[in-house]
Parts: C-alpha cells; sequence; structure tokens
C-alpha cells in the first residue's frame, strides 16, 4: 500500500481505468494535499495510484546502460551507482558494492535517485506507447 510520504511531485504511476478494453495510461504527479494527488489534471486518493514495475526497458530509457560483459546478469549503471535487475525489483549498490535500499516500482527509483544524487530521474516513457499504454 502507497503512503503520502512515499510521493514525489513528478513521480510516474499507472492510472486506474474504467473497463478491461481501455489502454493502460501513465501520468505524472504534478501536485500533492493531505490525501490526494493531481496526476494529468485529476485529483486521485493515493490509494487509486498503480506503482510501475521497474522493467530493463524502464531502465534504458531512464539513461541506464547495461554492462556489455555482464549481459546474462542483469546489471545495469547510471552516473553514480550500479544495480540489478531480477524479479524482485532493483537492487542499487555503490561502487564500493554496498547494497542501497532495495527498489521494485519507478516512483521509488525516482525518489531514490532524487535523494541520492539531488537531481531527477529524466525518464522517457514514450516508449511505452508500444506496450498498449498512452501517456497522459
Amino acid at each position: 500500500m502507497l503512503h503520502l510520504k512515499e510521493i514525489r511531485i513528478g513521480d510516474f504511476f499507472e492510472l486506474p481505468s474504467s473497463s478491461e478494453e481501455e489502454r493502460k495510461k501513465i501520468g505524472d504527479v504534478t501536485k500533492i494535499d493531505q490525501k490526494h494527488v493531481l496526476v494529468s489534471g485529476k485529483w486521485l486518493g493515493i490509494e487509486r495510484l498503480i506503482p510501475i514495475n521497474i522493467t530493463e526497458e524502464i531502465l534504458l530509457h531512464a539513461g541506464f546502460t547495461q554492462f556489455d560483459w555482464l549481459r546474462e546478469s542483469s546489471v545495469f549503471e547510471c552516473h553514480y551507482f550500479k544495480c540489478t535487475l531480477d524479479n524482485n525489483g532493483v537492487n542499487l549498490f555503490c561502487d564500493n558494492l554496498k547494497n542501497l535500499k532495495p527498489v521494485k516500482h519507478l516512483h521509488e527509483l525516482q525518489n531514490l535517485y532524487f535523494d541520492l544524487t539531488g537531481e531527477e530521474l529524466e525518464v522517457n516513457m514514450h516508449y511505452l506507447k508500444t506496450l498498449n499504454t498512452a501517456i497522459v
């Protein structure tokens, strides 16, 4: 379950759809109040937000690169740190190989990246259109 303290402006979430046939929609948080967040012009309770699981494609579209010499183990790097990707999500580590907080969802990675670097993680989400998802 999401908690309001976990959400920052700029975090990406999947939005609830009204039917099974409707395309998935992805939006980013633009405002936060005490119990709701504004995503793509709609105020939603945090219980309606759907976290986005991190995939290899998301990492690649967020500026990570995969190690050429370790392709079978799904090791990626981005500026300040490296990570491994498996079914449980992303495990970040620094050059000293000390593990940082494991994360499973995109908004968690965005927040951790900001906490570590003071910069926003630039995520190119337009590739999701190929996965039958609309960016709103």
